[in-house]
């Protein structure tokens, strides 16, 4: 394979402009960077790849054997399109994890189970987690083999749904503010909040981290725009000293660890929003007997899905070369 890769993304408008800006950042020596459509742009959303226009092509007149790998953010009913990548020797990232619950399909987080990466020759598609599962695995990671149980509540923006989502939250949102009221046929989400449902969260957890026991998701949606908050409860083997914990998020290029001030969602967003990278958010680390809780922040779609897909990217590139 030659040094210099062709890269395609597969994604929405504002996932795909989020995953350029951090190719932009790399030091991949990449040769061409083309968008294979499978979602409609409007006619201004044009993106640039240092400075220059990104070529759009329909998805099935791309030559896949000259495109060495591809950023694919499709839903499950686009997962047909990928059989003919791979088999063209293009490796697949699979940034929404549509294939993360199929059986020789490693699933990988950056910095926690590369080692996984060694299946990637079975179909030549390699999954990230749902963001749920990634942003629980980065926080558990120091616990891996001394996890014995773990009970996760997240509480989910309209982002981790879709951008469609998010637009009927604002929408609902001045609705009421102005007085007037929702149609009773309609989804409320606006000063609302809602049972959500996602199979096979633990079943993605458990590839990551095969000796867990037990991982147990509970999901609720929330009247929130951007960024995912998690509360987790640790069942452990034995205790561990938390300073040595904290000390090991610390040292993570992706973690940051606080004492205070506490960071939610919110602050996340404003705090993220002129920064090159983001990053998990941890805090609130408390300790009953054998029982551990924590409270994790990040934006799900900048930082578990964008800036992770390119992270998994370098070092699909690293183990290549």
């Amino acid at each position: 394979m030659n040094t210099s890769l062709n890269i395609a993304i597969a994604a929405e408008f504002s996932l795909t402009s989020k995953i350029v800006t951090y190719l932009e950042q790399t030091d991949l020596a990449i040769d061409q960077l083309s968008i294979a459509d499978i979602y409609p742009f409007n006619e201004e959303q044009g993106i640039r790849f240092h400075h220059k226009n990104i070529a759009h092509q329909d998805f099935a007149d791309i030559d896949w054997h000259n495109i060495h790998y591809l950023l694919f953010a499709g839903d499950i009913e686009k997962v047909n399109l990928l059989p003919q990548v791979a088999q063209a020797g293009c490796i697949v990232i699979d940034i929404k994890g549509i294939c993360a619950n199929l059986t020789d399909i490693p699933v990988v987080v950056p910095s926690v189970n590369e080692q996984q990466l060694s299946q990637l020759r079975t179909h030549n598609i390699v999954s990230l987690p749902d963001p749920q599962v990634t942003q629980a695995a980065l926080a558990l990671n120091p616990f891996k083999q001394n996890l014995n149980q773990v009970f996760i509540t997240s509480l989910l923006p309209a982002s981790y749904s879709s951008q469609e989502q998010v637009e009927q939250l604002v929408g609902q949102t001045a609705q009421l503010l102005n007085g007037i009221p929702l149609d009773e046929q309609q989804t409320r989400f606006a000063f609302n909040v809602l049972p959500q449902l996602k199979a096979n969260l633990p079943l993605q957890l458990s590839k990551i981290f095969p000796q867990l026991g037990q991982a147990i998701f509970h999901q609720v949606q929330t009247p929130v725009f951007y960024g995912m908050a998690q509360t987790l409860t640790l069942q452990l083997d034995y205790m561990v000293d938390p300073t040595q914990i904290i000390t090991e998020w610390q040292q993570h290029p992706l973690v940051k660890y606080y004492d205070q001030p506490l960071i939610t969602p919110v602050t996340n967003g404003e705090m993220e929003n002129d920064q090159a990278y983001c990053y998990l958010h941890i805090s609130q680390l408390e300790q009953t007997d054998e029982q551990l809780t924590l409270w994790t922040v990040s934006d799900e779609q900048g930082f578990s899905q964008a800036q992770m897909a390119v992270e998994l990217l370098i070092s699909l590139n690293r183990e290549e070369h």
